[in-house]
């Protein structure tokens, strides 16, 4: 049945409603800032989104258009399509859902799928006849306990999924209860378990608990039943139970405890509304058609609007957004069909980012580099940087003026603004490359002054003093400037003079409340200079004796207590005035993390909010700690040196993407800690989702949930892949991991190595467990854990042992007393012709062994010899993890050599070279072989590259330095040339391989004119 009609009066409400709504778009709020960032390809992918879901565990799966479904884990996404037996049923999946049991179910074009994570595939499920389309599912939802309602184009359907029965309600013309039509696109359901319906073109229908027939509210005129907004594309129920309605024409909300007429029609963009989210303080958030992302204000009654930009890297990728979800870490998701996926932190507030200018070329560039900031008595902010002077509204986030230095009479000497000043009452001052500007008031026109030369006209910094002199910083000096008189007195560094400006050049410098006026240069160090201008001599104090951090001084600060902060490039410092008039510093360094400090501000709490080229630090100069924020926070990236601001305690910070503003009090985060699971084993470098387990393997649990794991002694090496489930910075992630029974501590990894790969284990039994912390360094309690056995070979078992046993004492006592007989009878000749026999053999085999391993020309190993050591070297650089350098050696046109001087002069040159290569074998283990002909190998363990280098250079130099004379040599003497390589034995690497690399770098120095040493190449 349909609700009561409305009266004329509601009619007329209605339609000036919509009217509002189709001029919605002027009523929202200002633009606000959000800092989203685009999460990139899924594999190489990037398909169109329409559904999201976080499960249980942590990992994100995403339903897509035409390219099935993903799960991701932060790193890699694994994709499942409908190309086989067991696979999803159709690549579109419009709907994900979680039951209590933590199976997770798709709604696809073609039916129901549920995941089974030990097989990696699905079951498919689907109602037997109904409508048309009934196998099409929009939308899936809890129905409260076991089982989920459907919408799907062929109507509501609820799922049993303990008996996989459908039962299904459609439209049935002859049947005024009916579902009103059978193209559903959005579900909720009510505290009283009631469901709530979005038809095309219908309405709402609601079916009560238990109930047989709905109940029809149409939500758009009487009269045009096929209006946009009876097209109800999405619906939910708000903390205080009101139900939003979103249709194609924009948003509506009823308070139930209302009549129906009396439902509100929200101001909101002329779109299709495609989800509603509530978010986890309770924000109801909606995605749009064509309108992009759409923000409640309840205190405002009003949507903020958040717009693709295309002057703004950091604004929505896309405005064509269909799904959205929190993850547990506090990050919003949105799933657009044209641009993949972008995500924005709403873990932190106090943050606003701005990006003032917009692209229009009728009025300036869009540059957005802030390269200065100033208050405005009026409560505005003067904004400077590369394209000229803009005096911006923060209230209304406009800039309402900009001035370009045009070169017309009246306007700025220069369009790049370097400084700005402006008092409580007096004029505005700008510092450009090209002299200091006044302007007087905003409509105004600029008078420009000069200070004799170019480096003098480049304004770096105003500060105000007293007696209404402005103190300049320039490109070569300090200016105090009289405003009144307009004269200026020049402050230059005079080596000849110790009490002169300590260097040349100004790009920060303020005048204390004591009258004292403190200076320094970001690039040409010299330190914290202090003026004292009743005298024009200057005190120098460093960072030796002193104690200031760094020499290059970038920005300069006084609080409310009267502390001296001094920024550098490499942290920040107190200025300490000691009983004697001694000056030194209180370091807080380490607290920025010896980070270049490029502008500082205080709050009213007395907190210092310093930006640094890594972030915004917030301190509390009493306890010397710090909280480091970060774009992933809301902030805006690349700040600039002083560019900052401070007002209604509200702190300014610019930078080369626009600027943030800080609202000290509200600032808020929460660390959330991350969910963590082992993701993936490889056995033989081959992932077990990639086919059937190898015989003697056996894994418990899915192979991303497992619990134990079974490896026979035939697999040597095992790797487990593990990923924290935090998705707000996944690269800043932090990873522990122990193997109990074989790692003795906890080995720390960053997100590029979360692989821990162990090789030929005893047999035995062993724990792995892994724990994690998110980009803020918060770990989780429980770490994830996985039991593991190593099975012995059979003739480790102790059933064989134990036969084994048996056996052998059997025979030892059968041949027992036989061997007693035979021994005693042969024991005398025995002994005779083993000890003539034993003195021949020793002999014969240390004359073998010496010939069989030693060149007989020049004394150093053979080929034998060297290919012995190589394979017993490698083998111990496998077991230990170090690496091995192999050095190939080739003496220059040596058959030239032999022609000319003969083949006595060349052994006689072939042993001065292997004694000079021996030299420079520094360790017992280092081998030196001839390796055939001229050619020679030097052999190095646990040597790394740039020793094994160093070695092969110092050879060539020191055979050229002996001037062996070679008269065929373009050299004129004798020259070496080398190939050098070195490895780390893996199972993908072998000696050969060591041979191959050192032989390929020889050639390449011999093909490069010879006598030189060069370094292999490895492998991609």
């Amino acid at each position: 049945m349909y609700c009561s009609r409305q009266p004329i009066r509601s009619l007329i409400r209605l339609f000036t409603l919509l009217i509002l709504m189709a001029v919605a778009g002027a009523c929202l709020a200002a633009p606000p800032s959000l800092r989203f960032k685009k999460l990139g390809p899924l594999g190489g992918d990037e398909p169109s989104m329409l559904s999201l879901l976080q499960d249980r565990q942590g990992f994100v799966w995403i339903g897509t258009h035409t390219n099935g479904l993903y799960r991701y884990d932060g790193y890699r996404a694994i994709r499942y399509k409908a190309n086989k037996p067991g696979s999803l049923p159709h690549d579109r999946v419009s709907a994900l859902f979680e039951d209590r049991q933590g199976n997770i179910w798709a709604g696809t074009q073609d039916g129901l799928a549920r995941f089974n994570p030990v097989g990696g595939d699905f079951t498919a499920f689907a109602p037997t006849g109904g409508p048309n389309n009934a196998r099409v599912i929009k939308n899936i939802i809890s129905d409260g306990r076991d089982g989920m309602w459907l919408a799907t184009w062929g109507g509501l359907q609820h799922f049993d999924p303990a008996t996989g029965h459908f039962t299904i309600y459609a439209h049935d013309p002859a049947k005024p209860g009916s579902l009103a039509s059978n193209d559903l696109n959005a579900l909720a359901r009510d505290d009283e378990g009631g469901v709530w319906t979005g038809t095309w073109p219908g309405g709402i229908d609601y079916l009560a608990p238990g109930a047989k027939e709905f109940v029809h509210y149409r939500t758009g005129p009487e009269n045009d039943p096929r209006a946009r907004s009876n097209i109800v594309r999405a619906l939910a129920f708000d903390r205080q139970g009101r139900l939003w309605i979103g249709t194609e024409a924009g948003v509506m909300r009823w308070d139930r405890r209302q009549p129906w007429p009396a439902r509100d029609i929200i101001p909101s963009p002329n779109s299709r509304v495609t989800s509603f989210f509530i978010d986890q303080s309770g924000t109801l958030w909606a995605t749009t058609l064509t309108a992009g992302l759409l923000r409640w204000d309840e205190s405002s009654g009003r949507f903020d609007q958040f717009l693709h930009q295309a002057d703004d890297p950091y604004s929505l990728p896309g405005d064509n957004l269909r799904a959205m979800m929190q993850d547990r870490g506090g990050m919003l998701w949105l799933a657009s069909f044209t641009e993949g996926i972008a995500l924005v932190n709403l873990n932190s507030s106090g943050f606003e980012r701005t990006v003032p200018y917009r692209i229009d070329g009728k009025i300036a560039p869009a540059s957005n580099a802030l390269l200065s900031l100033s208050t405005s008595p009026d409560g505005k902010l003067w904004l400077g940087g590369n394209s000229g002077l803009g005096l911006y509204d923060p209230a209304s986030g406009k800039v309402l003026r900009r001035y370009m230095g045009d070169g017309k009479s009246g306007s700025l000497s220069h369009s790049i603004i370097y400084s700005l000043y402006q008092g409580a009452s007096g004029p505005l001052w700008v510092g450009t490359s090209s002299g200091l500007n006044r302007l007087d008031r905003p409509d105004g026109e600029f008078s420009v002054t000069h200070f004799g030369n170019t480096a003098s006209d480049f304004i770096n910094a105003i500060a105000p003093g007293k007696g209404g002199v402005l103190w300049l910083g320039t490109g070569n000096s300090l200016i105090r400037y009289d405003i009144a008189a307009d004269k200026y007195q020049t402050y230059l560094n005079d080596p000849k003079n110790p009490e002169s400006r300590g260097v040349n050049g100004t790009t920060t410098v303020l005048e204390d409340r004591k009258g004292r006026v403190w200076m320094g240069s970001e690039w040409n160090g010299g330190g914290l200079d202090l003026l004292d201008p009743s005298t024009g001599k200057f005190r120098h104090l460093r960072a030796k004796p002193e104690g200031l951090p760094d020499d290059n001084v970038t920005s300069l600060h006084e609080d409310a207590t009267g502390r001296i902060w001094v920024g550098t490039a490499r942290g920040l410092a107190q200025l300490v005035e000691g009983p004697d008039g001694k000056y030194s510093f209180r370091s807080l360094a380490a607290a920025t993390n010896n980070l270049k400090t490029l502008a500082i501000q205080s709050d009213q709490e007395g907190r210092l909010w310093v930006s640094t080229i890594a972030g915004l630090f917030r301190i509390d100069p009493a306890e010397s700690s710090a909280q480091l924020f970060t774009p992933s926070d809301g902030l805006t990236d690349g700040f600039a040196a002083n560019s900052s601001a401070r007002a209604d305690g509200l702190l300014y910070f610019g930078g080369v993407h626009g600027m943030t503003a800080v609202d000290p009090k509200a600032v808020k985060r929460v660390s959330v800690a991350p969910q963590i699971a082992i993701t993936d084993i490889k056995l033989f470098n081959h992932s077990i989702n990639e086919g059937q387990l190898p015989e003697g393997v056996q894994l418990a649990g899915a192979p991303t949930a497992p619990t134990s794991l079974t490896l026979s002694a035939q697999v040597p090496t095992f790797s487990l892949e593990f990923s924290a489930l935090h998705y707000t910075e996944p690269m800043h992630n932090r990873y522990a991991y122990q193997l109990e029974g074989f790692d003795r501590e906890w080995v720390e990894a960053d997100a590029e190595h979360r692989v821990a790969t162990y090789t030929n284990l005893n047999p035995g039994h062993y724990v792995f467990r892994v724990k994690a912390s998110n980009h803020r360094g918060t770990w989780n309690d429980e770490a994830a854990s996985l039991r593991i056995t190593i099975t012995p070979p059979f003739w480790q078992t102790w059933w064989f042992r134990l036969a084994a046993t048996a056996g052998v004492l059997g025979g030892l006592w059968g041949l027992y007393h036989w061997r007693i007989r035979r021994l005693t009878r042969q024991q005398a000749e025995l002994e005779k012709l083993v000890a003539a026999r034993t003195a021949e053999l020793e002999e014969s085999n240390r004359k073998l062994a010496a010939l069989s391993t030693t060149d007989g020309l020049t004394g150093v190993s053979n080929r034998r010899g060297f290919d012995l050591a190589l394979d017993e070297e490698w083998r111990r650089a496998a077991r230990t993890g170090q690496s091995i350098a192999l050095s190939m050696l080739d003496v220059d046109y040596f058959k030239k050599y032999n022609d000319r001087y003969g083949h006595i002069a060349g052994d006689a040159t072939l042993r001065t070279v292997a004694q000079l290569i021996t030299s420079h074998g520094r360790r017992s283990t280092d081998l030196v072989a001839r390796y055939g002909g001229e050619e020679f190998a030097l052999l190095s363990a646990a040597t790394d590259v740039s020793d094994a280098f160093g070695v092969a250079q110092a050879i060539c130099s020191e055979l050229e330095r002996l001037a062996l004379p070679h008269a065929d040599s373009p050299f004129g003497h004798v020259t070496i040339s080398i190939g050098v390589a070195v490895l780390v034995p893996t199972d993908a690497s072998s000696p050969q391989k060591l041979i191959e690399l050192a032989d390929q770098a020889l050639y390449r120095a011999k093909q490069r004119g010879r006598n030189q040493a060069l370094l292999a190449v490895p492998e991609q």
